[in-house]
């Protein structure tokens, strides 16, 4: 089976909820990662490298960002004049926000029946990994299965949000199914869980789908997946390479600090299957005399004067002389003046942290700065 015969759908808001204090103003799938990217680059990419040339990004709320972020979709090749990518209006048939994902989805069924695809694959934009779904796609038709679901097997962390935890068979056919169970706090053991992605039959779809509305079922986790899993044939495709899923500003920072292991960057960007980011044209970075980088990922079009470890910065960011910044995520246009001191600090884009400021957070616990903020 080729992607081209597959519908992709993206919903970027999903689990906004995680992290309040970076989508206060903007989709999660928006959310800057590594410097570079937002984290809806990573679902897009995976799609686009497996051949699937008709996405739709089902936005709920907060999307200026995101429209902004994705523009015409030329960045993934998805800028065409029949499929290509499809920006899906924020808003119910009443001109009032959806209040819950299936009504997203319920309130975009036009666009899925209107699609020529045979298969649909659906996934959030809070996940970072490097995938080629064609595995996933030759189990699914090997099992002859109804639908089929990415899972992973790890802990889970303290921010997630009633993760569906599934018990699988020697054959990966799923057998159970708990959101977020009392027995085995599943913040203390290791389980099996989805992740991200499902896959199914475009028509298995809809008629899930308008079952469920039709029955004033509208929690996608409990009515569309629980409620459904031992009347089909579910399977659970198992996910092993790196990923990490945004669940909480801990989490969102452990990931971005996980850029810095060789091996997880060899893996994540894949030069077989590159993630592709919206460009921003700058100059290259520029350093000063005294200045002093290490272990950092520094984007283009920055100026540093001072010192810098374990970072990730991002474009057009500028840190003064004696500035000392250690553990840190700078994101976009932000200034740091000089002699200030950061550690275990989140600036958001477009701060500005004035002379001879210090500010500490600590590994499990990093300080966040909001966007626009003057500190």
């Amino acid at each position: 089976m080729k992607g081209t015969n597959i519908l992709g759908l993206v919903f970027p808001n999903v689990n906004d909820i995680c992290i309040p204090e970076l989508t206060s103003k903007r989709a999660i799938g928006s959310v800057p990662f590594g410097g570079k990217y937002r984290l809806i680059d990573f679902t897009l990419s995976n799609f686009v490298n497996y051949g699937i040339d008709n996405v739709g990004v089902v936005a709920e709320q907060k999307f200026a960002s995101l429209m902004d972020h994705l523009g015409t979709g030329k960045a993934w090749d998805l800028s065409k004049r029949r499929g290509g990518l499809t920006l899906l209006s924020p808003y119910s048939l009443g001109n009032e926000s959806f209040s819950t994902t299936m009504e997203c989805m319920y309130n975009v069924k036009g666009f899925i029946e209107k699609a020529n695809e045979e298969y649909v694959l659906i996934s959030t934009s809070n996940t970072v990994f490097n995938f080629d779904y064609s595995k996933m796609v030759a189990q699914h038709t090997d099992t002859n299965a109804d639908i089929t679901f990415m899972y992973v097997h790890g802990k889970v962390s303290k921010g997630a949000i009633a993760p569906i935890i599934i018990t699988t068979d020697t054959d990966n056919k799923i057998t159970d199914m708990v959101i977020n169970p009392r027995v085995g706090n599943p913040n203390e053991a290791e389980c099996d869980y989805l992740f991200s992605s499902a896959f199914m039959k475009k028509e298995l779809f809809l008629d899930l789908l308008v079952d469920c509305v039709s029955r004033n079922a509208l929690d996608f986790r409990r009515n569309f997946i629980l409620d459904n899993f031992k009347k089909l044939k579910v399977y659970g495709y198992e996910f092993t390479g790196y990923y990490s899923s945004i669940t909480s500003l801990d989490t969102y920072f452990k990931s971005n600090m996980s850029l810095m292991d060789p091996l997880v960057r060899a893996d994540l960007f894949n030069l077989d299957r590159p993630i592709f980011t919206k460009v921003r044209d700058d100059m290259p970075s520029k350093y000063g005399l005294g200045s002093s980088v290490k272990n950092s990922l520094v984007a283009q079009g920055c100026v540093i004067e001072g010192e810098v470890e374990n970072c990730i910065i991002s474009k057009g960011v500028h840190i003064g002389k004696g500035a000392k910044v250690a553990n840190c995520i700078i994101m976009q246009d932000t200034k740091i003046g000089e002699n200030a001191s950061l550690s275990y600090v989140i600036c958001d884009k477009d701060v500005v942290i004035k002379n001879e400021r210090a500010l500490m957070g600590y590994d499990t616990y990093p300080i966040y700065i909001a966007k626009d903020n003057i500190v």
